[in-house]
């Protein structure tokens, strides 16, 4: 077999790229990240909101904390329609981040890179441009130029996170299905302190923009990012030549004084490639499917893209599961992508509607919208991100069973010494199975029953019991947490005790009332090979391995 340079190679070092390379990482597996350019390059507020749960996917590489602590934390998004508020809602506050946390994408990158250059497993490469890509059934060979120098790696898989215009598409022929809008819009960051809540503001038809539409957003350190609809004929740069575009701004703010920090323009996409897998070359983030800005779901979604991807690397290089298993990558973040088209889809034919009736209908709407409740819940100003749920994935069969199998697990306070302080921060670093039960007894049952079937790859086990319960008879290997007194979200529970198990991702794969199909689920849902006779996999006894790949709990 040819040598390799590292088992993953990972062109983009953005946030999907870097994501990507640290969750590996806290996975064991090497990789080495390319980037064309030179360094980070400073882009504004571009990607400006980081959803809460995906900030969850960063706590796993210990990158959320800082993210949260300097960005702006917001739960409000008003929307207004010529200049009068119509509506405010007002999104609940979950117990770790969020619900979203404005902060630009640069000072995202810089904690990431930050925290990926401490990775001994990770080698992040700046100024390499990728010029050629082969592969064959073993690997992938990738040719790249650095400073006049033409340098050859070699990987088993190779993930593209390289953007939008992404180079890998290009060399690799991959279908770029979808659109790009014709309309232009304007980001511009600004320095001021306004009298404005630190929320989301959408505005329709405001006196500022008229005819069309205008958003604003918080930034940390006092900036506001504002997005302006164009007008076809619009200049910018002729606007801030002869004195406009300043009267553009103080339209909007009025006579505070402000600093120009950024201003760009962009035309956005509605577009996702035809396969997220090529053989053993995987798309992600923006050069998978890029997406309007409405409801803040490119960088989140790629960075969820990231996160269920690398656990299926994983489980492959451990020699866990063969490479079908990355067919599974496709098939769910190729759905969410849809979804996320269908949703911004919607959203575009509202705010820039395709033809004059369109237009008039939604003319009306929106006048009507001040004074009618109906009209008013008809108006779309972009429904914000989420995670998608993985109702028709391979991995997890007959999710339709119940409402939070394939979803991404709720969270719930924990208390007790030595534990996590969520339930969320018990999950990422393998499978995890949570025995919820009222009492020890009925864990440790859930405990022996699941042991009853050899276990096709390792996984952890959690009894999730009431507060001051005791413990006497559980498991010396099975991880105990007690819940706070909220208890768990409805839906958890059952009225006799219940296993879930949790993907390395986060995401529910399975429940039931039997231990002894345990076993089995977690074989499907980790697309694992056929256990040994003896009960063992290829890293030992999974019993005996588990305990270490649960974060927060000693190994």
């Amino acid at each position: 077999m040819t040598a390799v340079d590292a088992p993953v190679g990972i062109v983009g070092a953005g946030p999907v790229g870097l994501v990507a390379a640290l969750r590996l990482a806290g996975l064991g597996v090497a990789s080495i990240v390319l980037d064309a350019k030179p360094s980070l390059v400073k882009q504004g507020s571009k990607a400006c909101l980081i959803q809460g749960d995906v900030l969850e996917i960063l706590d796993k590489a210990g990158c959320a904390d800082p993210v949260d602590a300097e960005g702006v934390t917001w739960r409000v998004a008003r929307t207004y329609v010529a200049n009068e508020e119509i509506r405010a809602v007002t999104h609940p506050q979950p117990l770790g981040y969020g619900p979203f946390v404005n902060i630009s994408q640069y000072r995202i990158e810089q904690v990431l890179a930050e925290r990926a250059a401490a990775e001994p497993l990770i080698d992040l490469r700046w100024d390499h441009q990728v010029e050629d890509v082969a592969q064959d059934a073993a690997g992938v060979t990738l040719t790249a130029r650095t400073s006049g120098a033409e340098q050859v790696l070699r990987f088993r898989h190779l993930v593209a996170c390289d953007g939008v215009r992404s180079t890998l598409r290009e060399l690799l022929g991959v279908e770029w299905t979808g659109y790009t809008h014709k309309d232009r819009f304007l980001i511009t960051d600004i320095k001021a302190e306004l009298p404005l809540a630190k929320e989301r503001h959408f505005h329709y038809n405001p006196s500022f923009n008229p005819g069309r539409q205008l958003v604003m957003h918080p930034q940390p350190d006092d900036i506001w990012r504002i997005d302006w609809q164009l007008p076809p004929d619009a200049d910018i740069e002729a606007e801030r030549a002869d004195g406009r575009f300043d009267a553009r701004v103080r339209a909007v703010i009025g006579d505070i004084p402000y600093e120009i920090d950024w201003v760009s323009t962009y035309r956005f996409h509605q577009r996702v490639v035809a396969r997220l897998r090529v053989g053993r070359v995987l798309f992600a983030g923006d050069a998978a499917h890029a997406l309007p800005p409405y409801g803040s779901r490119g960088m989140n979604s790629g960075i969820q893209d990231a996160d269920n991807l690398a656990w299926k690397l994983a489980q492959i290089e451990r020699g866990l599961a063969d490479e079908e298993l990355l067919e599974s990558y496709h098939t769910e973040r190729y759905a969410a992508a849809r979804e996320n088209l269908r949703v911004t889809e919607a959203t575009i034919r509202f705010m820039v509607p395709p033809h004059p009736l369109r237009r008039w209908a939604r003319s009306v709407l929106l006048r009507l919208s001040k004074v009618l409740p109906s009209a008013e819940r008809r108006v779309n100003s972009g429904r914000m991100a989420e995670p998608y749920v993985y109702r028709e994935s391979p991995l997890i069969p007959g999710a339709e069973a119940h409402p939070l199998l394939g979803a991404f697990a709720p969270d719930a306070a924990l208390t007790g010494e030595g534990a996590p302080d969520r339930l969320r921060r018990l999950f990422g670093r393998g499978f995890t199975g949570l025995l919820i039960a009222p009492d020890a007894a009925g864990a440790a049952r859930l405990a022996a029953e699941a042991r009853s079937h050899p276990w096709a790859v390792p996984a952890g086990l959690v009894a999730v019991l009431p507060a001051g319960v005791p413990a006497d008879g559980l498991p010396e290997d099975v991880t105990l947490v007690r819940t706070g007194p909220d208890g768990l979200p409805a839906g958890y529970a059952a009225t006799t005790p219940v296993w879930w198990l949790v993907r390395p991702d986060g995401h529910l794969a399975a429940r039931s009332t039997r231990g002894e199909s345990f076993a089995a689920a977690l074989h499907t849902a980790a697309g694992a090979r056929v256990p040994a006779d003896d009960g063992t996999t290829p890293e030992g006894d999974a019993a005996r391995v588990a305990a270490p790949l649960l974060r927060g709990t000693k190994a």
